[in-house]
């Protein structure tokens, strides 16, 4: 069992290794991993009949080692990343139910069905929606929204609020916001319910 200092370095070290990766891709969205506080509003929004979920930009896998922990037995989780540095922390989390793509979002999104999933619960994004070009922004979106099923869920985290007019303009007033201050780049949490 590790002890408390052997835990922090670790933490540490995780923590550096992110910021390196962020420094060497500008696409990377954050400087550090998510904080325990956008971890814990991200999986409020998880209905706990949510059985498959997709998460865009899944990075070190903070998140998705979260969502793993409470995703049902025969649930699955798709997660999209397209740092290579990213990919192999991915890849070590041993869970059958955990499939890991290195791709970009754009080329994923058009073609999700490939995965075998019945259907789409919940599309987590942390993709840095600010660096993509508009039109590729407008595009990312409407193919979530139509993988998404009927009452499903796009949760997405980011620095702006940027996308809320995005969200908006598909899922209408079903559209709810929560800005988190405890991340080291404060957080603007969007989830848009499908109509």
């Amino acid at each position: 069992m590790p002890n408390v200092l052997q835990l922090k370095n670790f933490q540490l070290k995780n923590k550096v290794k992110f910021l390196k990766a962020a420094l060497q891709d500008y696409k990377v969205g954050a400087l550090t991993p998510s904080s325990k506080f956008v971890v814990r509003r991200i999986l409020k929004e998880l209905n706990p009949e949510y059985k498959f979920i997709v998460e865009y930009g899944a990075g070190d896998g903070v998140i998705t080692k979260e969502i793993l922990k409470i995703l049902p037995r025969d649930g699955r989780l798709v997660a999209i990343e397209l740092n290579g540095d990213f990919i192999g922390d991915l890849r070590n989390i041993e869970d059958e139910r955990l499939i890991v793509i290195h791709d970009d979002v754009n080329n994923v999104c058009k073609k999700i069905s490939q995965f075998g999933l019945p259907k789409i619960d919940v599309v987590i994004s942390g993709i840095p929606f600010s660096l993509i070009k508009p039109k590729i922004r407008r595009e990312i979106i409407k193919n979530t929204y139509n993988m998404v099923s009927s009452s499903g869920r796009l949760i997405i985290y980011q620095t702006s609020p940027l996308m809320l007019p995005h969200l908006k303009r598909f899922c209408g007033t079903n559209v709810r916001w929560f800005f988190e201050p405890r991340n080291l780049v404060p957080y603007f949490i969007m989830v848009g319910e499908k109509n």
